[in-house]
C-alpha cells in the first residue's frame, strides 16, 4: 500500500525531478475548480515505495457530497451530465500522463466515452466508482508525487532516482463525422434556426510512448487503440404550427 514516509524518502540519494506533466482547468466553473484542487490535495505529497501501487479511487476517496466534493459536469452514458466530483478525471488524466513520462507500470487505465479537451486522444485516464485508474512503482527506489493546482493548471510531478527519457505520441487512426439534429422550439421564430449544440467528430485513436537515447529514437510502444464517440450538433427551429 502507499505509504506517506518523508523522512525515508529524503533518505534516498540522488532524488531528482523524472517526469512533470501539466494540464489547464482555469476556464472550469467553480464548482468543477475546487472538485480539482481538492483531489489534488489528497494526492500531494504521496510517497510510493518498489512495487507500491497507487490507486486514484483508494487515494481520492468517494466523490461524494459528505466527503467535500461538489456539483460540476461529468460524462456518463455519451453525454456531458451534472453529477457529483466533475472534475476529477482531469487530475486523474494529468497524473497519468506523468507517471507515463515516469516509466512506471499502468495497472489500470480507461479512456472516456466522448473525447476530453485537456488531453490527447488516448491520454485520459477516466475515473468513477467503478472505474479506477492505478499505476505501480517499478523502479529500483521510492517515488514522490506532487500534484498542484492553482486555480489555472494542475501540475503532476514524480521524483525519484531513476531517469528514462520518454515523449508521449497520440495518432489518429479515424475520425467519424457528427450528425446533425433538428429540434422544434418555441424560442425560434419562424423561417429562423439557433445552434443550441456544436458537434464534435469522434476519434479513433492510438497512444504510443517513444524511448529516447542521446537524442535518438530507440524504441517505440504502443500503449492503447481507443474509440471516442462523435456528438451530434443539435439545431433548433421553430416549432411546427400545424
Amino acid at each position: 500500500m502507499p505509504r506517506k514516509n518523508e523522512i525515508a524518502f529524503a533518505e534516498t540519494p540522488s532524488v531528482k525531478l523524472l517526469a512533470r506533466f501539466c494540464t489547464y482547468y482555469g476556464d472550469s466553473a467553480p464548482n468543477r475548480k475546487s472538485n480539482v484542487e481538492l483531489a489534488s490535495r489528497k494526492i500531494n505529497g504521496l510517497t510510493l515505495y518498489p512495487e507500491d501501487e497507487f490507486s486514484f479511487n483508494a487515494q481520492v476517496g468517494a466523490r461524494t457530497a459528505q466527503n467535500g466534493f461538489k456539483t460540476a459536469y461529468i460524462i456518463q452514458d455519451g453525454d456531458f451530465v451534472e453529477g457529483v466530483g466533475g472534475g476529477v478525471c482531469q487530475v486523474s488524466s494529468t497524473l497519468y500522463n506523468c507517471a507515463l513520462l515516469a516509466g512506471l507500470s499502468i495497472t489500470c487505465v480507461n479512456p472516456h466515452s466522448l473525447p476530453v479537451s485537456y488531453v490527447s486522444p488516448s491520454f485520459d485516464a477516466m475515473v468513477s466508482s467503478g472505474s479506477d485508474f492505478r499505476f505501480v512503482n517499478t523502479l529500483s527506489a521510492p517515488i514522490k508525487i506532487v500534484m498542484k493546482a492553482d486555480g489555472n493548471d494542475i501540475v503532476a510531478e514524480i521524483y525519484g532516482v531513476d531517469k528514462v527519457e520518454i515523449k508521449r505520441r497520440s495518432e489518429t487512426l479515424e475520425t467519424i463525422p457528427f450528425e446533425t439534429e433538428y429540434r422544434e422550439s418555441p424560442n425560434v421564430g419562424e423561417n429562423s434556426e439557433m445552434v443550441d449544440s456544436e458537434g464534435k467528430e469522434g476519434i479513433k485513436s492510438r497512444g504510443f510512448l517513444d524511448y529516447y537515447e542521446n537524442d535518438k529514437l530507440v524504441k517505440s510502444v504502443l500503449i492503447r487503440t481507443d474509440f471516442y464517440a462523435p456528438q451530434k450538433r443539435v439545431v433548433l427551429i421553430a416549432k411546427n404550427k400545424t
